[in-house]
């Protein structure tokens, strides 16, 4: 075994997450789709083969009911997936996350240990997962998305104690609410 000293945490931009959600809920539009068509076609042979009584006004109420709700869950999917399809073209290159016995560095910017008043997990916005912070001196903070990254999170706590001589952890508060 060799006896190595690790001077640096180094975290490059992971576009895998957020391409494997956009795929997911490409899979599931498709599916809302699929599920349009059979509807569509239950209720075409419901009112063209189910004789006088699937045919009056009420009926074709209740069938305009069922397929507007499926066409504003369909529209619903293609909208989330969208969002999520532009959020995975988002993801940086380069590193994400340096942390040293200087201080830190998210996304190319640099902040020395002195200058870091906390490192936090904060919750992300619409349509985007947690996000972790570094809160600077100057009341400005610094964010990369956890999805961006290829780490854990209790890593980045345990990495951040042991650069900053245990000034500063990860506070992951935000991932468990």
């Amino acid at each position: 075994m060799t006896s190595e000293r690790i001077e640096e945490l180094r975290v490059p931009f992971d576009p895998g997450k957020t391409q494997e959600r956009a795929l997911r809920w490409r899979r599931l539009f498709r599916g809302r789709i699929i599920t349009f068509c059979i509807t569509c076609a239950i209720v075409a042979a419901l009112y063209f083969w189910g004789g006088d009584r699937f045919r009056d006004s009420g009926t074709v109420v209740i069938y305009a009911v069922v397929i507007g709700l499926s066409v504003v869950w369909m529209v619903l999917y293609l909208l989330i997936y969208l969002r999520v399809k532009q959020l995975a073209g988002l993801v940086g290159t380069g590193t994400a996350l340096c942390i040293d016995r200087r201080g830190v560095e998210v996304a190319g910017v640099s902040v020395p240990w002195s200058e870091v008043t906390e490192i936090a997990a904060a919750k992300g916005r619409w349509g985007r997962g947690p996000q972790l912070e570094v809160r600077r001196t100057s009341g400005d903070s610094l964010r990369v998305p956890f999805d961006h990254m290829d780490i854990r999170p209790a890593t980045l706590d345990m990495t951040a104690r042991a650069y900053s001589a245990g000034r500063h952890g990860v506070g992951l508060q935000a991932l468990d609410t």
